[in-house]
């Protein structure tokens, strides 16, 4: 089906304000700046001097706003002052005003300076991304994503640290009585690690062979966790970051030392290092202001140490989801057979044994999957569900842990399997979580029929999948030959085919021009510089579009791991579910941040014809 899209996103651009000219004399002598000067062979030489000496001044000024304010672990308040001050001159400072007082053959004498209500407007810009940092994780702590929940809380404490008014700010929770967030953040994660929950669903012990693992249940007010990261000690080391999913979690001993270890500890993760590098600001704070130690972040769990204590397998008691109309299947249990035949086979690291269960385009994704990272089945007490959708049976889903010999992070997904009416495995995918799938299964019926909402479910599975497998053959497909693609604050565009696109409005709009042969090939380029490529939905949105026509909008909260890069950040997909077999999408957006009201693209930036 071929659409006109009209882009009406308005792209911003930032614009240097201009400013009136002002006198040295003014600069030095009316109170309202601080200044630096600085001298040097060359403009950037003597640039660099001037900020230096600005950030010194800068400095004396923020001592005055600690005096008396810092705890004994903070030290003095010069050395307290002169981190709080990096943090903001390796983000902001850098665009403090300049100002060419001499030049004469190779030398230069240079001005920098900043305003006091430019100063502050520093401070203010601070404190509203603290306080955006808190109602993120709120918004998240509300939806039981407790890892966002309590990256986003800890980030804010942070940033609160080095914020000169930071014994008086204060946030409303409740919408009732405002809090002062210096104790109020370290007690909401307080809360958070006292009300989460781990047990020991199964201990698998082969120590005569070195190894034992202990198959974890992670449970917060009683809800299976699906937004969660951990460390556990091994006898000398911590080991590897463990990704939480639908409750489950892998503990493995690999050497007889550890296999004696009677209790578990577990380090859960609040900080994310590793993340905050895309938030230079948090990124600053971290690596230089001492932040107070969360220590109900670690667990200590007892280990049975004899076969009369193993723990008994528990079922993860998911909430369901109501797809009955669509299970009328007749030979579940040779589907069931043909699914576990698959698990035997990777259990046993056997992999051809199962070969003859697949399609070919379903074996080349077997054969990526189990090729893609050390893989482990986890226990799932044949929590199988199975799906009838079109010719197709749909079966949902074993959990298997992936780990990578170059990685420091293993993560849990849950894979489901698509089987075609000869009861073949045609593909195979990685679920999105059931919190994403109840908020498509809970729509109305005006949103789509029963098979709708599940064609919607099935392509975000295969969207994430086809990256997570590294498969450009799959991802090609789905998109239209001169779709929309938006990254950033930079409009990238197919050149328009039929006027197909048009973009309403005279606002100046700056994009660079990316055909769909080279968007694919930059991917192509990624798949091929790392080892393995992750994807993570933590939220999503999905709408409608007016009318009969099934084209919908989607907007994703998406976490991006691969070998030697990681991003978060916002994803917008416009696709059209008309054709169910060959969905198509015609805009991709993705945006490292909210816009400044909140919001991210998504439909309403769109008009289609």
């Amino acid at each position: 089906m071929i659409r006109k899209i009209f882009f009406s996103i308005i792209m911003l651009s930032q614009m240097a304000t201009a400013l009136g000219q002002v006198s040295v004399g003014e600069i030095q002598n009316s109170g309202n700046y601080l200044w630096g000067i600085g001298e040097g062979s060359t403009h950037r030489l003597a640039d660099a001097s001037a900020l230096d000496h600005l950030i010194t001044q800068i400095t004396v000024q923020v001592e005055s706003y600690f005096q008396g304010k810092l705890t004994e672990q903070e030290g003095s308040v010069k050395e307290f002052a002169e981190s709080v001050v990096k943090t903001y001159s390796n983000v902001s400072l850098e665009s403090a005003l300049s100002m060419v007082l001499e030049e004469r053959g190779n030398y230069f004498r240079v001005m920098r300076y900043i305003s006091f209500d430019n100063l502050n407007n520093l401070f203010e810009s601070r404190r509203r991304k603290i306080e955006a940092y808190v109602a993120a994780g709120a918004m998240a702590e509300k939806d039981l994503r407790l890892g966002d929940a309590l990256k986003n809380y800890y980030w804010a404490l942070a940033l609160l640290q080095s914020h000169k008014d930071r014994d008086k700010i204060t946030y409303n929770f409740d919408k009732k009585n405002s809090l002062l967030l210096l104790s109020a953040l370290p007690d909401k994660m307080n809360d958070i690690f006292t009300d989460l929950h781990f047990q020991i669903r199964q201990v698998e012990d082969r120590c005569d062979e070195n190894y034992k693992a202990l198959h974890l249940l992670i449970t917060y007010h009683g809800e299976p966790v699906d937004n969660l990261d951990f460390e556990y000690w091994c006898g000398n080391h911590y080991s590897n970051t463990m990704s939480v999913r639908s409750g489950m979690g892998l503990v493995e001993f690999l050497d007889a030392a550890s296999c004696r270890l009677d209790r578990l500890k577990i380090r859960v993760e609040y900080a994310y290092l590793p993340k905050a590098r895309y938030d230079l600001e948090v990124y600053q704070v971290l690596n230089n202001i001492s932040i107070p130690y969360i220590d109900r972040s670690e667990f200590v769990i007892a280990i049975p140490v004899d076969d009369s204590k193993k723990k008994k397998l528990v079922k993860l008691e998911a909430k369901s989801i109501d797809f009955e109309q669509l299970n009328e299947i007749e030979e579940a249990r040779k589907v069931r057979k043909t699914v576990m035949k698959v698990i035997d086979a990777i259990q046993d690291k056997n992999y051809a044994a199962a070969n003859h269960l697949f399609t070919p385009s379903g074996l080349m994704m077997y054969e990526r999957l189990i090729n893609s990272g050390q893989v482990k089945v986890l226990p799932f007490a044949d929590t199988l569900r199975l799906i009838q959708i079109d010719d197709n049976t749909i079966v949902r889903s074993v959990p298997m842990r992936f780990s990578y010999p170059k990685n420091h992070r293993d993560f849990i997904e849950q894979v489901v399997f698509t089987l075609n009416a000869d009861q073949q495995i045609d593909a195979i995918s990685f679920a999105i979580s059931d919190k994403a799938i109840a908020d498509i299964a809970s729509r109305s019926d005006r949103f789509g029929s029963t098979e709708d909402k599940y064609h919607l479910i099935s392509f975000l599975e295969y969207y994430k999948t086809a990256y997570c497998l590294k498969r450009l053959d799959l991802i090609a497909p789905i998109f239209a030959d001169n779709a929309l693609i938006i990254v950033g604050n930079v409009v990238q565009m197919a050149e328009p085919i039929d006027g197909m696109y048009a973009r309403a409005g005279r606002r100046k709009v700056e994009y660079i021009t990316q055909n769909k042969a080279e968007y694919l090939g930059r991917l192509m380029q990624v798949f091929n510089s790392n080892e393995f490529v992750n994807i993570h939905f933590e939220e999503n949105i999905v709408k409608k579009v007016n009318g009969e026509d099934k084209v919908y909008g989607i907007q994703i909260k998406q976490d991006y791991y691969s070998t030697n890069y990681a991003d978060k950040g916002y994803l917008f997909l416009m696709i059209d579910l008309s054709d169910s077999l060959q969905p198509k999408i015609y805009v991709r957006t993705w945006q490292p941040e909210r816009n400044a009201d909140g919001t991210i693209y998504g439909l309403s930036d769109f008009v289609i014809n």
